[in-house]
């Protein structure tokens, strides 16, 4: 089974060290699109947000003294750019019922809620006057991606710390230099050094900002 990547390819490696990378050398492609596809899940979590399909199961939500005219109780999921929901797909917004101690999905029940995907901000009606706010409501839904209100192009310095990342870790994991030429006057290490700032700019610049209730 190939390794699936989505913010560079075996290729931009190739590039970017200047080394023959084919399916009998080591690494191999195979190999290195493994690296690929971890360095795209660590980034992802450094920066909190993705650029492609990821879904969130059950995040807990209070119900705040809070009520937009109109609009309804505002809740603040922890993500942007979701999906709209569908219950075909697994989305949920489940909301807890003390008299009969259970969760009732009303993800079809659309009298009931307003999502403004973009912001990942979810409105629920109906709930104003309830003393019950404390753990409330479960949503689990998708975001990311290239569907509605997901991102639809990498950008560029993404598909870089990708690259550098990966680059760093092949360097670190080739037990056998001579398979990784080098040369000129900036030696490997200090290339290492270089890429990881320009890693580390690119998390900062990227991070996303949660709100703590």
């Amino acid at each position: 089974m190939v390794t699936t990547t989505t913010y560079c390819s075996v290729n931009d490696i190739i590039d970017f060290l200047r080394v023959p990378i084919t399916s009998t050398t080591t690494p191999n492609k195979e190999m290195v699109r493994k690296i690929i596809a971890r360095k795209e899940e660590e980034l992802d979590r450094r920066i909190g947000h993705t650029w492609k399909t990821k879904k969130i199961t059950r995040e807990i939500h209070d119900l705040p003294l809070l009520y937009t005219f109109g609009w309804g109780t505002p809740l603040f999921l922890q993500h942007r750019n979701i999906l709209p929901f569908d219950s075909s797909q697994g989305d949920k917004i489940e909301v807890w019922k003390g008299a009969s101690a259970e969760w009732e999905d009303i993800v079809n029940s659309t009298q009931w809620y307003h999502a403004e995907y973009e912001y990942g901000k979810l409105f629920l009606r109906g709930y104003i006057f309830t003393i019950l706010r404390k753990n409330r409501v479960r949503v689990t839904y998708r975001y990311g991606g290239e569907n509605y209100a997901g991102d639809t192009t990498i950008p560029l310095d993404i598909t870089d710390a990708i690259i550098k990342m990966t680059a760093i870790e092949v360097m670190n994991t080739s037990f056998r230099m001579d398979e990784i030429p080098s040369g000129g006057s900036v030696s490997p290490s200090e290339s290492k050094r270089f890429w990881q700032e320009d890693i580390d700019l690119c998390v900062s610049n990227r991070r996303e900002v949660f709100v703590i209730p």
